[in-house]
């Protein structure tokens, strides 16, 4: 009998079985729902499969944000097969059959050189397997382009820009790539393997880190970026799902996906569209404005919050609420979330969070060193005094404790509050 499980999001792992005939089966956040869904980005009654004999379909059910199958937003009633997979929020299900123990169908297969063993990661673009390469005895994770999106131009091409944009990384906390390929209209991406999960992994379900951990990962992280910065790529995705670690613990920044190279100006421009998680997104990004490497440090410091805090800084019922709160609204401070802490903490995260580019770090490296600074702090149990000496000339420590203009009118000015990204 087929199944619904959860591949990426909070309640990775949780399946629903379809055990009654001719029902249906509804999936949201309501505490009525068949499956229970922590997403903020999905709607109290998302959507629903039918079970009818042997055949299943799914509806959506006039969600905010709706319901993508294989990708594809679903406008009307869908026939379900096995091997679909289904997107709400930034959760990711798949639908498999019961003999499929999540091995993945392409497991035991031989693809452009590889030998593909198990399935571990399914993405919006693809499933991820856990393969060796047969000419090294290398294991690796092989990136697959799902078959429905090989038809589609646009999708080939990001796929590709992906692997063009990683190969020009080569640094320790940076995914390593090997090669990119296409065998039998099969689209695949060979990079370095990691068997630690990732950040979303340790965080899911309201799950805290603690400081000093925290911090590493962001000082790794932050490294990466670093890098990335010198080489002219902005990720654009910065978030706990694409920060994987090794079994020893060291990140590696994954999921160029959506990366951009900046141009002659020191920018990228959003006109293919607004993409990346809401709840992670800087408010530039948000609001569809040319990019540099200052939005992803804002993404990292809101992956930060979210590491202390053990919650994103802000919700919505939709995701154009959440991306209006990125650019108007005003986090819960951390020192309030989590006193007693470093100060070097407070300080970091609210500058990474500024909502203007020109009053967070305006590099990586002036970031990696108030980490380092925060660590040692950490570990000497400094957890008062000011960050006076650490401030830039803009200003005082925290935005946070000022009030807030900026919700006043916010639907009028959504698009033109900043004014240039300075």
């Amino acid at each position: 009998m087929p199944r619904m499980v959860v591949e990426r999001g909070n309640e990775k792992g949780v399946s629903l079985n379809f055990t009654e005939e001719d029902r249906a089966y509804v999936i949201g956040r309501s505490a009525q729902c068949d499956l229970i869904l922590t997403d903020f980005l999905v709607s109290r009654t998302h959507f629903k499969i039918e079970k009818r004999k042997e055949l299943f379909s799914i509806s959506d059910l006039e969600s905010h944000n709706g319901t993508l199958v294989n990708g594809m937003k679903i406008e009307k009633e869908t026939m379900l097969c096995v091997g679909d997979t289904v997107r709400l929020g930034e959760t990711l299900l798949s639908f498999l059959s019961d003999t499929d123990k999540s091995e993945g169908a392409l497991a035991g297969q031989k693809i452009g050189g590889y030998h593909l063993q198990t399935r571990i990661g399914v993405g919006g673009m693809g499933e991820v397997y856990k393969a060796t390469q047969i000419s090294l005895g290398r294991t690796v994770a092989l990136k697959i382009l799902a078959p429905e999106l090989v038809r589609d131009r646009t999708f080939v091409e990001r796929f590709l820009s992906e692997a063009r944009a990683a190969g020009r990384l080569n640094h320790p906390n940076v995914i390593g790539v090997h090669e990119v390929g296409e065998e039998g209209g099969v689209y695949f991406l060979s990079m370095e393997f990691v068997g630690g999960g990732s950040v979303q992994d340790l965080i899911s379900r309201g799950r805290k880190l603690e400081p000093q951990r925290a911090t590493e990962i962001v000082l790794q992280s932050a490294r990466a970026l670093e890098y990335a910065e010198k080489c002219k790529i902005i990720h654009c995705d910065i978030k706990p799902d694409n920060l994987m670690l090794t079994e020893s613990g060291e990140v590696r920044l994954a999921d160029l996906g959506i990366a951009k190279t900046l141009n002659d100006k020191g920018k990228a421009d959003q006109s293919e569209g607004v993409f990346g998680s809401p709840h992670y997104m800087a408010p530039e990004q948000a609001r569809g404005l040319p990019l540099d490497h200052r939005a992803d440090i804002y993404s990292l410091g809101v992956t930060y919050y979210r590491m202390l805090a053990g919650k994103v800084p802000f919700t919505g019922k939709d995701a154009k609420e959440i991306m209006e709160k990125q650019v108007f609204d005003d986090p819960d401070p951390l020192e309030r979330i989590l006193p007693g802490q470093a100060p070097m903490i407070y300080f970091a995260v609210d500058r990474m969070m500024r909502k203007k580019p020109g009053e967070r770090y305006q590099t990586s490296s002036t970031l990696i060193r108030d980490l380092e600074r925060g660590i040692e702090q950490i570990r000497t149990g400094v957890t008062d005094g000011d960050t006076t000496s650490y401030r830039s000339p803009s200003g005082a420590i925290s935005a946070i404790h000022r009030a807030s203009s900026r919700r006043r009118n916010r639907k009028s000015r959504f698009f033109g509050l900043f004014g240039d990204s300075k």
